[in-house]
């Protein structure tokens, strides 16, 4: 691209086809779109630009999290990928468990790849259980325990209303560090939880 940004795509077959555009530019800038059968999340950073004071900008909190274990050059790791499948399914149990029943598990173990600090060698793993729908009562209680599990995290918290003529649909989405996604769908046809993990270096990747 002309303009010193540059554009990757990967995607992840299977029943929720998720699909993942990553666009890095200068001074770390990064912007990503992950869409799917279940929904759309974006996510990013700003470009890292001087301050008041003459030193960059504070990041986010996500962004903290994500970078403070990072060395300058970039190359450093806050998780194996290992790891990150770990924590990402842990989360989705978690949040699972706030509703129980009977839930459809679709997670993706095996896991895909993503563009790591801008050297396309990296790993994320996706995944979603579904479940029939909660009473209204129970959603609200859900998407309430949902944001405060959220931002007890240190996750960022967007809740968007999707509802249509025929589905009250709401998504609470969480967005953690290093790409980070957590979805939770309560509407009339039913409930999702989903979403991807964290993007970290895969250890099989081109240099």
């Amino acid at each position: 691209m002309t303009t010193g940004f540059t554009v990757q795509q990967s995607t992840d077959g299977g029943e929720n086809f998720v699909r993942r555009t990553t666009v890095s530019g200068p001074e770390k800038f990064v912007m990503g779109i992950t869409t799917g059968k279940y929904g759309i999340a974006l996510s990013g950073n700003t470009r890292c630009v001087p301050g008041s004071s003459g030193e960059g900008t504070a990041p986010s909190t996500s962004q903290t999290t994500a970078t403070n274990t990072l060395p300058e050059d970039g190359k450093g790791a806050t998780m194996t990928p290992d790891e990150a499948r770990t924590e990402f399914f842990g989360l989705l149990d978690e949040i699972q468990a706030m509703a129980p029943g009977d839930w459809t598990t679709k997670d993706v173990p095996a896991g895909g790849y993503c563009n790591f600090q801008g050297t396309g060698n990296g790993k994320e793993f996706g995944g979603s259980r579904t479940r029939d729908p909660l009473s209204v009562t129970d959603r609200e209680v859900l998407r309430q325990k949902v944001e405060e599990f959220y931002k007890s995290h240190g996750y960022s918290v967007k809740v968007f209303d999707q509802s249509t003529a025929t589905d009250k649909l709401i998504i609470t989405n969480g967005f953690g560090p290093d790409g980070l996604v957590l979805q939770v769908y309560t509407g009339d046809l039913g409930t999702t939880v989903g979403g991807n993990s964290r993007c970290v270096p895969d250890p099989q990747g081109s240099k």
